[in-house]
Parts: structure tokens; sequence; C-alpha cells
């Protein structure tokens, strides 16, 4: 999707107060900050699972760190 027809659906999607079931390969401006629980892929595996801000977060301090750590596989 282009930028604007993404930003209005989730714009959308967020006001529908629901459960949504979404596949990106960004977390959307709009779940920052938001109660959503994401789950980050790396070629098939989960390599996080959490709060939206807490994936920000750890984006935010240098990436994400793949396979250790609470709420992701080791190995």
């Amino acid at each position: 999707m282009s930028p604007t027809v993404a930003a209005r659906t989730y714009d959308l999607l967020a006001a529908l107060h629901a459960c949504v079931v979404l596949a990106e390969q960004r977390l959307p401006p709009v779940l920052h900050g938001r109660p959503a629980v994401v789950y980050e892929l790396h070629r098939g595996q989960v390599v996080f699972s959490g709060e939206a801000s807490e994936l920000q977060r750890r984006s935010s301090n240098g990436g994400s760190q793949r396979g250790s750590g609470p709420g992701r596989p080791s190995g």
C-alpha cells in the first residue's frame, strides 16, 4: 500500500477497537503507544512477541535482538 493508503487504513482499524490480525513489514505508526500485541518473524521463526511499545523501544535502541530474552525462543 502507498503510505497515504496505509495511514488511512490504520486509522480506520484503530477506530474499530477490535482484534485485527495484520501482516506488515514495519510497525505501523498508529500502533505506537497503543495496547497491541505484535510478533516479529525472521526467516519463518518468531523472534519477538510482546507489546508494540516494547518492540518500538527495542528497535530504537539498536534494532531488534533476535534469539534471546523474554518472549523469544533461543537458538
